[in-house]
C-alpha cells in the first residue's frame, strides 16, 4: 500500500521544482523582469512594443492539420512577426526530442524539443517533428529559437556576457507580443515512467508565474490596465498576471 503522506511530499517536490527558475536572475525575478523588459525596449523600439498582441485564433490558421507544411507555414508566420527575413535561417523538422536539457557551446543553443546552431553561411533552427501536433508548443518553442536568431545570432548579447541569456529570450517572445503562447505552453504532461498516469513537465526557462509578471509588465509599458486578450491565458498564468498588473497599477 502507498505511502499518502510519501506521495503527497513528492508530488510538493515536483511542483516546487517546476516553479524555481532554470537561470540566476540577478536582482530577483520582478527587478530582473523590468531591466530586461526595459533593456529590449531600447534595443528593438517601443514600436514592437506597441504592435497587436498575437492571438491563438489569429495566428494559427483555422485549416492547420498539423502537417509539417502546415507547420513550416506557421513558423514562417511567427519569423515575420518577430522581423526575421525571408530564408533568414534554415528550418528543418528533424530533431529527436530525448528529453535532456544540455547547456549551449559553441554557437549551440540545445533543447529537447527546438535548437538553434550557428552556421557558417546561415543559422539554423531544429525542431521536434511531434511539434507540428501542437500549434501552441510550437511557436512558443519556434518563436524561443527566433529569439536566439535576434540576440545571439545578431551580436546583440553573448553566452560569456548574459548567462541568463536562455530566459532574456524567453523574455523576448513576450516582448513580441507571443507571450500568451509562450505561458500557455509552459507546461506539457508526460506518460509516469511507471505507466501511472502523467507528470508535469517544464518547457522554457521562465516558469508560469514569472511569465505572469512579465505578461503584467509588458501590459503597463503598453498602458493597458485591464487588457482584454488576458482571456486567452491559462487561467493560473491570468490569475498572477491580473493581481500583478493591478499592484503595478496603483
Amino acid at each position: 500500500m502507498r505511502n499518502p503522506i510519501g506521495v503527497l511530499r513528492r508530488e510538493q517536490q515536483v511542483r516546487a521544482r517546476l516553479k524555481a527558475p532554470r537561470e540566476r536572475l540577478a536582482g530577483g525575478r520582478r527587478r530582473w523582469i523590468r531591466s530586461s523588459m526595459d533593456w529590449l525596449v531600447s534595443e528593438f523600439g517601443r514600436e514592437v512594443l506597441l504592435r497587436p498582441i498575437a492571438l491563438p485564433g489569429e495566428l494559427i490558421p483555422p485549416a492547420y492539420d498539423g502537417g509539417l507544411a502546415a507547420a513550416e507555414e506557421l513558423c514562417a508566420r511567427v519569423s515575420e512577426r518577430m522581423d526575421l527575413r525571408s530564408g533568414q535561417c534554415a528550418l528543418t523538422f528533424g530533431l529527436v526530442a530525448d528529453g535532456v536539457r544540455r547547456p549551449a557551446y559553441r554557437g549551440v543553443v540545445k533543447e529537447s524539443s527546438g535548437r538553434w546552431v550557428r552556421g557558417a553561411e546561415r543559422n539554423e533552427i531544429q525542431l521536434a517533428p511531434a511539434l507540428a501536433a501542437d500549434p501552441v508548443a510550437l511557436v512558443a518553442i519556434f518563436a524561443h529559437e527566433a529569439g536566439h536568431e535576434l540576440l545571439l545570432g545578431g551580436g546583440r548579447i553573448s553566452f560569456a556576457h548574459r548567462p541568463d541569456h536562455e530566459s532574456l529570450t524567453d523574455l523576448l517572445t513576450v516582448f513580441y507580443g507571443l507571450g500568451i503562447f509562450t505561458a500557455n505552453a509552459a507546461y506539457e504532461r508526460r506518460p509516469r515512467p511507471n505507466g501511472r498516469g502523467k507528470q508535469p513537465l517544464a518547457r522554457g526557462y521562465l516558469r508560469e508565474s514569472a511569465l505572469s509578471e512579465a505578461l503584467a509588465y509588458y501590459a503597463l509599458l503598453r498602458g493597458e490596465r485591464r487588457p482584454d486578450w488576458d482571456r486567452h491565458l491559462d487561467p493560473p498564468v491570468r490569475r498572477v498576471m491580473r493581481n500583478q498588473l493591478a499592484v503595478l497599477t496603483k
